[in-house]
This record gives structure tokens, sequence and C-alpha cells, in this order.
């Protein structure tokens, strides 16, 4: 896969009123054959105006099946992604499974390097093992049976100034009920706790407990800090992205209530920085697929923070024109106050349009513009080509 893609924004450059054109080209190529071999190599090359020419090689490794020993050795610069954040790891790797237990086995090491726009580490050196285990119990219990157990367990030390040692665990339980009044459930968790501090550095627990099959109960809690610096056009006008460490608390409901139209609504509950700053608010959205080429859906959240407060308005469709083209119109509306700022009124419009220009080539032309009433105004605007060499079919429609 071959991408090529001319863009301007002012992302780096909104506060000096400097906007910021690049070009770029990204690759990605594999090679394989039938002897368990293959090779990758991903690459970006970018000529911007405020950073000039710039290039780097996300991964480059080649690996190796070995069928008979049930392993795969993997050596080169490759791409992991964990509580670290998304980062490349100069090393090697061993993957070692038993189909037939539903265990694998992971072991791992090298020297992390951060990647560009991406919250993740640089270091010396780091190594870790991780096992999983996936077990079908079909556990048949009248109050909770038990169909899919998942279970994770990783060790990871990583080494720079300081060497910190970080432990993984997760596990998940699936079943269907066998009553008139419960249909199916999953919970699931998983935790990284840094040992040295004794801090959890991401938490996730999820609740899910389907009554019918088109309605569902959700409960979840999230600890973590986001890994990307730039948050996507939605997450701009949604109460819960914040660029920091929070927890969350929500409690939902969602309903399928004909093919073509669903709901859902929410509440939640939000800590930042302390204990002491802690929001709620709710949400709540509908989704419509009524037309066979359109789909609509339209939300609305909200969150306060005592003197600070978010209400937002979102409104997303999509369009296939035809089998060879997507469009897709975002709308979004916002108030805000902050002590910081005092208050700020948003408005923003998104367009993407995708077309098939051959079998294998596609072209997609996105643009963005945010107007505020305290803030500085944003935009995007990027032209992007795409070739896939594998006669991969990238989704047009839906």
């Amino acid at each position: 896969m071959l991408k090529s893609k001319v863009q301007a924004d002012n992302r780096y450059t909104r506060y000096v009123d400097h906007p910021q054109v690049l070009g770029e080209v990204w690759g990605s190529f594999e090679a394989f054959d039938h002897d368990g071999w293959r090779t990758a190599i991903d690459f970006v090359a970018r000529e911007s105006s405020k950073y000039g020419f710039q290039g780097d090689i996300y991964q480059l490794y080649a690996e190796k099946q070995i069928k008979e020993w049930h392993s795969t050795i993997k050596a080169g610069r490759f791409q992991r992604s964990d509580s670290l954040g998304f980062y490349n790891l100069d090393g090697a790797s061993l993957l070692y499974q038993l189909p037939e237990q539903g265990l694998s086995f992971s072991i791992y090491g090298g020297r992390p390097t951060r990647q560009e726009d991406v919250r993740s580490v640089s270091g010396d050196w780091l190594y870790g093992v991780d096992m999983l285990s996936q077990q079908q119990l079909n556990w048949r219990n009248n109050i909770l049976p038990i169909d899919l157990w998942l279970l994770r367990f990783g060790f990871q030390q990583f080494h720079d100034d300081h060497t910190s040692t970080r432990l993984t665990l997760a596990n998940t339980i699936s079943g269907e009920f066998k009553n008139d009044f419960l249909h199916a459930y999953e919970l699931s968790f998983t935790s990284t706790l840094e040992t040295e501090s004794g801090v959890f550095e991401q938490v996730f627990m999820n609740f899910m407990l389907d009554i019918t099959e088109g309605s569902r109960i959700s409960i979840n809690y999230s600890l973590y800090e986001p890994k990307g610096f730039f948050p996507t056009f939605k997450e701009k006008f949604y109460s819960q992205y914040y660029q920091g460490r929070q927890d969350l608390l929500g409690l939902n409901f969602d309903q399928q209530l004909t093919d073509t139209f669903s709901y859902h609504v929410g509440g939640k509950r939000a800590a930042r920085k302390s204990e002491h700053d802690i929001g709620y608010g709710f949400d709540m959205g509908v989704k419509s697929n009524y037309f066979r080429d359109l789909v609509v859906t339209a939300d609305f959240d909200m969150l306060e923070f005592g003197k600070s407060s978010t209400y937002n308005m979102y409104f997303s469709s999509q369009y296939s024109i035809g089998a060879n083209s997507l469009l897709n119109l975002n709308l979004a509306y916002s108030w805000d106050t902050s002590p910081l700022y005092g208050k700020n009124r948003g408005a923003g419009t998104e367009l993407k349009f995708r077309y098939k220009l051959y079998s294998d080539i596609f072209l997609d032309l996105a643009g963005s513009y945010i107007v505020n009433s305290r803030l500085n105004n944003e935009y995007l605007v990027g032209l992007q080509a795409t070739w896939y060499f594998d006669n991969f079919q990238a989704k047009v429609s839906h």
C-alpha cells in the first residue's frame, strides 16, 4: 500500500496565525511466501512549511513462522501498543502457541523509540513477557453461565535513566442465558500497575448485559490518559475527551427499536487532576439507516465541573453516492464555560469524500473548519491518494 497526501492545517500554529502546509508519502509493503516467511516495511517522508523535510521508518522487520514448533519469530523494527503508548521497538519477539490448549506465550525485547504525535517513550531498552489463555468452557449455570474465558498476564521492564516494572492483568468472561428475561452478558477487566510507584497507569472495566438481542445495559469504568496529542474532529466536541489523566464511570442503555433505528442514553461521572475535581453529565443519541444508502446519527452530551461546563451537539451523515463514492458530512456545535477563557461558542463542519478511481486506487478529500467565539479558529484540508498492491478492496459503502 502507498499513500500520498497534501494537507494544510493550523494544528501546530493555531495561536500564532502561521498556517502549516505539508506534503507526505506513506508506504506500507509486505511480502510473504508459503514457507512462513514475511517481511514488511512502513515509512513516511514529509515536507512541511514548519519543520522542513522529515522522514522515518516505522517498521522494517522479517518474520518466520515455524509451524512444527507452533512458533513465530520476528526481528527488526516493529510497532507495539501498551501502557507506555504506541511506539517502535528495535528488537525481536518470539510467539509460541498451543492452539489445542488455547494458550500462547510471547517474549519481546529491544530499544523503544518514540513515534511522532503520540504520547509514548524512548529509552535504552525494554523487555517483556505476555501470556494469554482463551478457554471455551461452556459452563451452564442458571445464575451466571460462562461460555468463554480469556485471561492475559503481562510483565514488562523498561530502562532509561531509571528502571521501571509494569504488570498487566486482563480477564474477560462471557455467556448466554437460557431464560426468557435475559439474553447474554460480558464482563471484562484490564489493569496495568507500575510497581515502583504503586500507581495504576490504566484501568478498564466493562460490564455489558443484553436484556434482549436488541437491548443492552452497560456499566464501564476507565482510568487512563489519551496517547494522541491531536483529537479527532468528533473528540473536540465530546465532553469526556480530556488531554490528561482522568477516571470515568458511565452507565448506558442502548436499544435497537427496528432494523433501521436505534437510540442510546447514558450518564457519567468524571474525575480529573484530584479527587475534588469531579464532574457529572449525560449523553443521548439516535441512529437511522432507513434509507438504504444513507446513515444518519445525532448526539447530545454534556458535562459540568463546578465552574466549568461543556454542552455539545453532533450530527453525522454518511451517503453512498454510487458504487464508487462515499460522502461524509459532520456538523457540531458546543457551549463551553471555563474559568481560564470564559464562555466560548464553537461551530464546526467536517466534509469527507472517498472515490474509487480504479479497483486498487482510491482518492480521499477531507476538510474541516471550526469557528470559536473566544478561542482561535481551527481548520484542516487535505487530499490523499491510496494505491493498494495486493488486490485489497477498501470499503466504499456500507
